[in-house]
């Protein structure tokens, strides 16, 4: 389970990276485009050689350019995977899957899911990846014997938001880590990938919502997911 996650984070930070790299790519490709095009209007000035050049040159530059479009179209969130998911239900979904893992450690994972929970547009398989991801973390972080609490409830004060949260009672973040402890590739583990936590953030933001933490260093961490009301909305985009 633990191989598994840690390649699907692979495979999802890679797809954020090829984003990013072809959103760098459109705009110097637009400039040579524009400046092909500026070359045909001058062919008449120009030798036949350099005039076939020309043509060769925006040929190959307008099937980049379709080979782009396609990147982007195949990365764009599809809107048939985002449903109305229960967040209780996915919570324990993810203890069960991690129960055995919890229980190499003697680690007991505490459910305390508030009732009555509306429930919230979202990729529910990118939303079990990210309980997953983080629950892990929280396993690996606890001392032996420890307790990881698994909590949801509702925060009416401006607005209704869903407030989900796992806390450990492990050594807690370091002031220096904290400023990085989002950014792809930075683990503080020996054997970490330093994925984990950039992939939920990008996934949870994806959706709208919002992934923080609070820790104090010797005291265990705790991480938390705002879904804010406003995700209704996100069915009918």
């Amino acid at each position: 389970m633990t191989d598994n996650i840690i390649q699907n984070n692979k495979l999802q930070l890679m797809g954020k990276l090829t984003a990013g790299l072809i959103h760098e790519i459109r705009n110097p490709l637009s400039a040579i485009k524009l400046n092909l095009d500026y070359l045909k209007m001058l062919k008449l000035e120009l030798p036949q050689d350099v005039n076939e050049s020309i043509s060769d040159s925006s040929e190959a530059v307008e099937r980049i350019q379709f080979l782009v479009e396609n990147l982007l179209s195949f990365s764009r969130r599809k809107a048939s995977d985002i449903v109305l998911v229960d967040i209780n239900e996915i919570s324990k979904n993810a203890v069960t899957i991690l129960k055995g893992e919890s229980q190499k450690k003697n680690i007991d994972l505490v459910l305390d899911l508030g009732s009555d929970l509306p429930p919230v547009y979202f990729d529910a398989n990118k939303l079990l990846q990210v309980f997953l991801n983080l629950i892990t973390n929280a396993i690996e972080s606890c001392y032996d014997k420890g307790t990881i609490k698994i909590c949801s409830k509702i925060k009416s004060a401006e607005g209704v938001r869903i407030i989900w949260s796992v806390e450990d009672n492990g050594p807690g973040i370091s002031d220096e880590d904290k400023e990085k402890i989002f950014q792809d590739f930075f683990t503080s583990k020996a054997s970490g990938t330093g994925l984990g936590l950039s992939v939920c953030k990008m996934l949870i933001e994806e959706h709208n919502a919002k992934l923080s933490f609070t820790s104090t260093k010797g005291r265990g961490a705790k991480f938390i997911i705002t879904f804010d009301s406003n995700l209704s909305n996100m069915g009918t985009e």
